[in-house]
């Protein structure tokens, strides 16, 4: 379910004042898990049909030198039970991260962005919270925001779904 407002994050301020943003939530069945194993439970297991859009996207991308992403890259997925500040989890780059929240992003010419997963309490519910912002640097990572927008709220949509469905959130 989309949410209105992003919540209060302990690393990246108002997220609402970014360029774009965006925030998904779906129930937290699995209380006992760590935020480490709720990343992991969402960007460690991409729906098939995800994958190849994100490598048909990386043969699209490469031309303009941006990064891209590999078949090979979903298979390296290195599932530990910590993580350090600069390592690489689940193909992006860990920032930041405590008991409750972990943020994870790239940086690129064309624009940088950040991805929280925050897991929440609500009335006594407990919600897994997947944020999103981005800040283009330049006209091209305008342009590339727009024609990735549709298919990146897709993705993110079926990723909280397909570990929901799976059982692993």
């Amino acid at each position: 379910m989309r949410r209105r407002a992003p919540p209060e994050s302990a690393f990246l301020g108002d997220l609402a004042q970014s360029y774009y943003w965006d925030s998904h939530e779906a129930p937290l069945r699995r209380s006992d898990l760590t935020i480490t194993q709720i990343y992991l439970a969402l960007f460690a297991h991409h729906p098939r049909w995800a994958r190849w859009l994100l490598i048909l996207r990386g043969w699209i991308v490469a031309p303009f030198g941006l990064r891209t992403t590999t078949a090979a890259a979903f298979d390296a997925i290195e599932i530990k039970p910590a993580y350090s500040v600069g390592e690489k989890i689940a193909r992006f780059t860990l920032y930041s991260q405590n008991a409750t929240e972990i943020v994870t992003g790239g940086e690129d010419r064309h624009l940088d962005f950040r991805v929280s997963v925050r897991k929440l309490s609500v009335d006594g519910a407990s919600r897994v919270v997947l944020s999103t912002i981005v800040e283009p640097h330049n006209l091209f990572g305008r342009v590339y925001l727009r024609v990735i927008l549709p298919f990146h709220r897709l993705g993110v949509r079926a990723l909280l779904a397909n570990a929901a469905r799976a059982g692993r959130i």
